[in-house]
């Protein structure tokens, strides 16, 4: 429990010091553990920022990740949109072999590769695992680069990105899982 609270501590002096950010509480140790992909799609996009940060890259997923869209956190249209997207986009492949991840579709379709590689975060610096569409997929999400940290066990966390010529520019979030029972 002193780890948890010391952690908590840590993150928010962090994120008012450094990042100039507003405080923002992070979850107890004991929602983390129970963590949810629901959870996370009901959480506003300050909780899923500091959930980020204060957690580490952890493995490298290997197979299937069933997928949830977090677009518009924290408001009315962040479940809908979850769920209405969730009809199209099921979730992720991972294949640590060829360090490259596929983006599973409606109907079982495995299409738009990204690499796999791990370094520093976008939102934070700090180290995170890269899907990097860039130079990759030539038609959707080709300015596209996604990070993902493990922030419960078999609990994924990502953060999407845009790369525009002014810098990167935050699109989303969406949560990926291993252990869910899913198409």
């Amino acid at each position: 429990m002193r780890y948890w609270a010391a952690l908590a501590a840590v993150s928010i002096a962090w994120s008012t010091a450094v990042a100039g950010k507003p405080v923002v509480a992070l979850p107890s140790p004991a929602y983390s553990a129970g963590l949810t992909i629901d959870q996370l799609v009901h959480m506003s996009r300050e909780e899923l920022e500091a959930l980020y940060c204060q957690a580490q890259p952890g493995p490298v997923p290997e197979g299937y990740l069933c997928g949830k869209a977090i677009r518009w956190a924290g408001t009315k249209w962040a479940a809908p949109n979850a769920k209405v997207t969730g009809c199209l986009w099921k979730g992720k492949q991972f294949d640590a072999c060829d360090a490259a991840i596929l983006n599973k579709w409606c109907g079982g379709v495995l299409a738009v590769k990204a690499r796999v590689y791990c370094a520093e975060s976008w939102l934070d610096g700090k180290p995170a695992i890269v899907m990097d569409y860039r130079g990759v997929s030539k038609v959707i999400w080709k300015d596209v680069r996604d990070e993902l940290r493990q922030v419960a066990p078999g609990i994924y966390l990502g953060v999407m990105f845009q790369e525009k010529c002014t810098g990167p520019k935050f699109k989303m979030f969406f949560a990926l899982e291993t252990t869910a029972p899913c198409e």
